[in-house]
């Protein structure tokens, strides 16, 4: 089982710096040319749909069955757009520096924002107003993901550390010393944490106890995104290279480089579309989509 190209789209004119698929199959990105746009995977064309800020984005989320799509700015300000109206509905200005991540909470009907200075703050879905805001001291907190059927939210942070919060009263109920150079990325499938970090390790927890399971040095640098596509995990890097993995083992499957038609800078973000599909996108400005073969 290998995964392969299936086709490239090109259009953003600086570094794309998150994705996301929304559940019709069209894909959100953001980029360094301060632009948001939609594409059509299908078609591997841009929709008629774009946003144009004043300053870069580096993140962003859907919320509320897609009927919302929410960016967080460079300068630390969270942008709700109605996508059915295609305008902006609210601007959210508690954050002074960049939002590094946004995640969506369905279960609690919240959503969550970070920032490059250890900011986390928790926000209404129905009517965007703030309900916390907590000084975490960690540094750039660069990702969060949910765990337990939205019971539990893990953060990846600057210090080092993976933090894993309780979603009612978000006290911090396990801090694991992850990654000494940072941590980047985080996921829990079947009951295991899998974390990647700053000094290209990934490591496989038992979170309950707090015991590492196993290590591997997985990239030459950062490990910058990591996703679930069921029977494989798949990681991207700093390094340029995208790496495909056998789940609890952590076994190398594939390696995608640019000479394997992967890409040829810095692989920021990854989504997964469907258990077979997934995209990648990074600092060459591409877009690719690869499916299992």
């Amino acid at each position: 089982m290998i995964f392969s190209l299936d086709k490239i789209i090109t259009g953003h004119a600086g570094a794309i710096y998150d994705t996301i698929v929304d559940d019709s199959g069209f894909l959100f990105t953001t980029s360094a040319d301060k632009f948001i746009a939609r594409w059509n995977l299908e078609k591997g064309e841009q929709e008629a749909f774009a946003i144009k800020l004043d300053h870069p984005a580096y993140s962003l989320a859907l919320i509320n069955e897609d009927k919302h799509l929410l960016i967080g700015s460079s300068r630390g300000n969270v942008h709700v757009i109605d996508l059915e109206q295609k305008q902006e509905i609210k601007n959210l200005a508690q954050h002074k520096t960049g939002v590094f991540s946004l995640c969506y909470n369905a279960k609690k009907s919240e959503f969550y924002a970070t920032d490059a200075e250890g900011y986390f703050s928790v926000w209404s879905a129905e009517d965007f107003s703030l309900k916390l805001i907590l000084p975490l001291n960690c540094g750039k907190i660069r990702s969060m993901t949910l765990a337990d059927e939205g019971e539990l939210l893990i953060l990846s942070c600057q210090d080092g550390t993976t933090r894993i919060l309780e979603c009612n009263f978000y006290n911090e109920i396990v801090t694991l010393k992850s990654h000494r150079m940072g941590a980047n990325v985080a996921l829990v499938k079947d009951e295991v944490l899998y974390t990647g970090g700053k000094d290209a390790y990934i490591r496989l927890w038992d979170w309950k106890s707090e015991k590492l399971i196993k290590e591997v040095p997985a990239h030459n640098y950062a490990v910058y995104d990591l996703i679930d596509m069921g029977d494989t995990l798949v990681s991207a890097s700093f390094d340029k290279t995208i790496k495909v993995w056998e789940p609890g083992t952590l076994e190398i499957l594939q390696r995608i480089d640019a000479k394997s038609k992967g890409h040829t800078h810095t692989v920021n973000s990854l989504s997964k579309i469907s258990s077979t599909e997934f995209i990648s996108a990074g600092d060459d400005r591409k877009i690719k989509l690869w499916i299992k073969s």
